[in-house]
Formats: structure tokens, sequence, C-alpha cells
């Protein structure tokens, strides 16, 4: 049988006045066309239960509460979604629970680091890298480019050709401690984590966007083939 694999649902309208939040339900479908690359079957979930799911994919969105890992409820947030946050950490601790496989992108790996115990930098600071989306010349977002270095031996490494590789970035947040359990495995030229798996537990997380338009497509493929080798190996230890 086909391996099924939860993503909740994205909760804000796209209509609303922050074009990323638009973006983010955009590339929804994206993120669970990769999914379904690997074949794996994408269930779209609005609770927190898994009861016959083998893995959790987290996708993007909006700014986590900083309320939640105490950051500065003043520091420039978008599309904070109360909502969201719920069912996001909510669907996560279910995943974990059960030692399901996850994956997250972006937000997915936000989420992850604070439902760890980890914290986050709520607004980065202009510097050597651009990782926030840039507009093209008609005022549309676009993403900005730049390289991350792949630690050896990590998942990821393990599905790629190259220690440094491109990728599209379009985020205003970054991970500033840790959670516990995550190690990372994929960093910006500034220091910048941008990626993490645990070192016991079947979760990885990126926080560019393999997704994007532009991306090689052996490097769109990556994270989702180490996650779908986490799921497939699931399924064998449960048998």
């Amino acid at each position: 049988m086909t391996s099924r694999i939860a993503m909740p649902a994205r909760l804000s309208d796209a209509d609303g006045a922050d074009a990323r939040v638009g973006l983010a339900n955009a590339i929804f479908d994206d993120v669970a066309a990769l999914v379904r690359a690997e074949g794996l079957d994408v269930v779209v979930v609005r609770d927190t239960d898994l009861s016959g799911f083998d893995g959790l994919v987290l996708p993007g969105g909006g700014d986590v509460d900083p309320a939640r890992y105490g950051g500065d409820p003043s520091a420039p947030c978008y599309d904070v979604n109360a909502a969201q946050d719920e069912l996001d950490l909510g669907i996560l601790a279910a995943a974990i629970e059960r030692g399901l496989p996850v994956l997250g992108v972006c937000r997915g790996l936000q989420v992850l680091n604070v439902a760890l115990g980890g914290t986050l930098i709520e607004d980065l600071a202009p510097g050597a890298v651009r990782h926030t989306p840039g507009t093209d010349g008609c005022g549309e977002l676009e993403w900005t480019w730049h390289p991350v270095a792949v630690a050896a031996g990590s998942r990821l490494r393990d599905e790629m050709d190259a220690d440094e590789i491109p990728v599209a970035s379009g985020h205003h947040q970054a991970i500033r401690a840790l959670g516990t359990g995550l190690v990372a495995t994929a960093v910006a030229p500034d220091g910048v984590v941008e990626a993490v798996e645990h070192e016991s537990l079947p979760i990885i997380a990126v926080q560019w966007h393999p997704e994007a338009e532009g991306t090689p497509a052996d490097l769109a493929a990556a994270p989702f083939a180490a996650f779908a080798s986490l799921v497939r190996a699931g399924r064998l230890a449960a048998r």
C-alpha cells in the first residue's frame, strides 16, 4: 500500500494584504507534488489525528507567535495565526509521539525548532547574505538565491552530489538557539542555520524552498527523497 503522508492545511486567507501569505498558499501544492513524486500519498488535514498515517510534512507559511518561544512580541512578524500554530504544533507532537518521520520546509523548520524548545530570530538584520524575498519589476515577490554548505554524513548530503548548493530563500526569521536533539546540517555563508535533523528521531527540515521555480530537479527532490527513505524504513520496522 502507498504510504499516507499528512500535510496540515494553511488556514490564513490568501486575499489578505500581505503578499507573502498568498505566496505561501500558492506553493503549498508544489510541496505536495514533490512528496507525491517520491511515491507517497499526500492527505491535507485540519486536525491532529495521525491514525493510519506514515509521516508528516510541515510546509511553509507565516510566523510562529513569538510568545511560544519567549520572543519579542513587538517584533515585525507577519501572518501570526493562533489556529495555525495550534494545528502545526499539535500535529507535530502527535507525529513525534508515534515516532513518525517528519519533514519541515521553511516555517516547518521553525515550528519544529520551537516545538523542541528552541528559539528564533524574530527578524533577520540586513547582512552579507540576503534571505528575504525580493520583488520583480512588477512588484511581484521573487526568491532570493544564495549558497548553503551541507554537512558531510547528513541525510540531506547523502541525497546530493555536492557539499555546497544554491537554494531559493524566502524567510525573514531563522533559528537562534537549536531545539533539543536537533543538529544543524546546512548553513548559509553568514552562519544562518539552513537545515537540521534530529540526532535520534526520523526528522529533517530545511529553511529554504526546494519547491521554488528554478531549483535544479535533483536539488528540489533531495529533501523529499531523504524523507521518503525515512518513511520506508519506518514501515519496514513496523512490520
